[in-house]
């Protein structure tokens, strides 16, 4: 989630990573590197080897305009309450990281882990502690998806690794790939890291996540109060039932956290929305790469920022502009980071 992304919300741990540019990483190191039990290992072993060669998970949905307007009215407040507007008519084209509100997991309550969550791609006991670490989205400029299109996803697990923190605690990186398709043929990727520890029935202590700052100051940036409704509908559009974001007696009972946490993708959808309002007509943000850091909360304030930056010669040739995004908590701290790749839109 070199990692490919980040801690966004550990109720176990203190770890942190980050770009460069805005805050220092705290180094994992491989498990085999340190003096400890092989017994880690020998629980995971067997498992890592089925779970990568699983077969390929294909998955179809359509690009509904009723989800999508739903989706508006969650993420602002101040969307127009009606049957879904102009920007959403067929053949529209769907914005980065909305596709979160397609292809729910189709897993019945039985099959579900003890916090709600769907456990496909989960390792075994006692690695039950799970937490959304980021990720990135590619988009095919050529081939954006569209409203009214039919889409196929193919999820496959990538690679396990397995860290131990500076507290010594096993961390079990698991990395899945969906790509999704169109009638045109690969529109977009989607990777995504999570990481699972072992769940502490004893642990006591509330969660305090440490306070990095960012380094630079935002070109432009918005804030908004997550509300537990915001997190709620979040939850239902997206078909997800892990309670640590919407059953505030779980979180901060059994969790440690003082409120219920905002999801990890709809952090990093937030840091797209707020630089997607801003570019001008013509430009695609074609790759996003984000990681995180620290939890958000229910009802409290968190600032989205942006920033431009150089292109570089080690982006790709077509990239014209290029973003750094974050998010900073209610005490100003680094919550989550990442890079935008923007190019032209081709012409039709």
């Amino acid at each position: 989630m070199s990692l490919p992304s980040l801690l966004l919300s550990s109720s176990r741990a203190a770890f942190r990573v980050s770009s460069s540019s805005l805050a220092r990483p705290c180094a994992l190191r491989p498990l085999s590197s340190v003096a400890s039990s092989s017994s880690p290992q020998e629980i995971i072993a067997s498992w890592k080897s089925s779970i990568l060669k699983k077969p390929v998970l294909v998955e179809k949905d359509t690009i509904r305009p009723q989800t999508l307007q739903q989706l508006a009215m969650t993420l602002d407040k101040k969307t127009p309450t009606t049957s879904p507007t102009a920007e959403f008519a067929k053949g529209a084209p769907l914005p980065v990281n909305w596709h979160h509100a397609f292809f729910p997991p189709m897993i019945g309550e039985d099959d579900l882990g003890g916090d709600g969550y769907e456990m496909t791609h989960a390792p075994p006991a006692p690695y039950l502690a799970r937490m959304w670490a980021g990720g990135g989205v590619e988009q095919n400029p050529a081939n954006l998806l569209r409203v009214g299109q039919e889409m196929r996803m193919k999820t496959k697990c990538t690679g396990v690794d397995i860290k131990q923190n500076r507290s010594g605690e096993v961390m079990v990186f698991v990395s899945l790939e969906k790509l999704v398709e169109n009638e045109n043929g690969w529109a977009l990727t989607d990777t995504r890291t999570l990481v699972y520890m072992e769940k502490d029935e004893t642990k006591t202590s509330p969660v305090v996540a440490k306070l990095v700052r960012p380094r630079r100051q935002p070109d432009f940036s918005t804030t908004i109060v997550p509300s537990a409704i915001l997190l709620f509908r979040y939850s239902a559009l997206t078909f997800n039932s892990h309670r640590i974001h919407f059953d505030h007696e779980y979180a901060n009972k059994v969790e440690l956290h003082p409120g219920c946490l905002v999801h990890g993708p709809l952090s990093a959808t937030y840091m797209l929305e707020n630089l997607r309002k801003q570019l001008g007509a013509g430009l695609i943000m074609k790759n996003f790469q984000y990681r995180a850091l620290s939890p958000l909360y229910v009802d409290k304030p968190i600032k989205i920022c942006a920033k431009k930056m150089a292109v570089v010669p080690t982006m790709d040739a077509d990239v014209v502009e290029s973003y750094e995004v974050w998010i900073e908590n209610w005490e100003g701290g680094l919550s989550m980071s990442g890079t935008v790749e923007v190019v032209k839109a081709p012409k039709s």
